[in-house]
């Protein structure tokens, strides 16, 4: 009797893998940008720099709101003054209790324009939230943007992802929650490292270039 070696070709449903290429991101990519609009006359960090918690970014020009924060506080102080007056003329019964009650009224008018103005002035700062990483810069030096527009996309420290294609064919088998081995290799050497996964968000929706689906496993 002569032994023969047999293989089976493919494989079982079981066993079947499947394997991608993907890309570690952040779990959370934060698009900083002014809460107002302005010229852009600063900028303190490129595409890569680490930063800390309340560091700051990248400044716009702050002339006229620095002349809206002195108006306001003028008004405020002089509103102030004129209170002080009449509340010693109203002690003295000079004056009545519902013209006092109109100055008491115009000073908090003028002390919540003085706070905004303060806080106009505030955000021509570009401060960061979180520490991080930069991972791009979408502004330089004397651009004009406007209020909200992403200026600095900023890596958040902490949980990282990988970041996945899905081809359409296989995005009916894949749940949210699922296992995934995780491997890649370090400086293009042959040694990898091994990490264990899980899927945690899949797309609904396809790219509409490409049709695959962008899925994120946690490691």
């Amino acid at each position: 009797i002569r032994f023969a070696e047999t293989i089976i070709v493919g494989a079982s449903d079981q066993k079947q893998c499947n394997f991608y290429s993907g890309e570690i991101h952040a779990r959370h990519e934060i698009s900083l940008g002014f809460r107002i609009g302005g010229k852009v006359v600063k900028r303190l960090v490129d595409a890569g720099a680490i930063v800390k918690a309340g560091q700051l970014l990248a400044r716009i020009d702050a002339a006229d709101t620095g002349l809206q924060k002195n108006s306001a506080a003028a008004q405020l102080q002089l509103i102030e003054d004129d209170l002080k007056r009449n509340r010693e003329l109203r002690d003295k019964g000079f004056i009545s209790q519902a013209l006092l009650d109109s100055k008491e009224a115009s000073f908090k008018v003028a002390k919540a324009q003085d706070e905004l103005a303060k806080n106009q002035n505030a955000y021509t700062n570009l401060i960061s939230d979180h520490a991080g990483v930069v991972e791009t810069t979408l502004a330089d030096v004397g651009q004009v943007v406007s209020a909200g527009q992403p200026i600095i996309q900023l890596a958040q420290d902490g949980e990282r992802e990988v970041l996945v294609a899905i081809p359409e064919s296989r995005f009916s088998s894949l749940k949210i929650g699922m296992p995934a081995d995780i491997e890649f290799s370090t400086d293009g050497l042959d040694a990898q490292n091994k990490y264990v996964g899980r899927l945690r968000e899949l797309s609904p929706a396809a790219d509409p270039a490409s049709r695959t689906y962008a899925a994120r496993v946690i490691m």
